[in-house]
């Protein structure tokens, strides 16, 4: 029994744990699928605000095209405020943001139509000029 003690003195016998080969390959596993997730649910974020803001434009349209429609001749809101505000000319619940202006949501950008020529007035995203209908 001795004998076999002294042959093993040199060896680490019984211990258990990880090489620093092993943590290093695990690392740069999760490093790669970090790697390869980030863009994609960054992509996919970006996706979502765009289709909402498009939402939301579609929905301010309709509310202008039945605003328009409430009068025997029609007019053209004011502004999106004017579609919200409470009385018998409300089309909207509320003024819709895009969701992609963070922390500091603005309106949509909006130009005044012309009642006379029949031209509508005009909705864009005050935040990404890709976000259109």
């Amino acid at each position: 029994m001795q004998d076999s003690m002294n042959r093993l003195k040199g060896f680490t016998i019984g211990l258990k744990g990880f090489t620093l080969i092993e943590l290093m390959i695990v690392i740069l596993i999760i490093a790669i699928l970090v790697a390869i997730a980030v863009p994609v649910y960054l992509n996919a974020r970006a996706n979502a605000q765009r289709r909402t803001c498009q939402s939301n434009i579609r929905t301010v349209d309709g509310a202008i095209n039945t605003y328009s429609g409430m009068f025997d001749n029609p007019m053209w809101p004011d502004s999106v405020a004017t579609m919200a505000a409470s009385g018998p000319t409300k089309c909207l619940k509320s003024v819709p943001c895009c969701p992609a202006g963070g922390l500091t949501p603005s309106t949509y950008a909006w130009v005044a139509g012309n009642t006379a020529n029949n031209i509508p007035p005009a909705i864009s995203c005050p935040y990404v000029n890709n976000h259109r209908i």
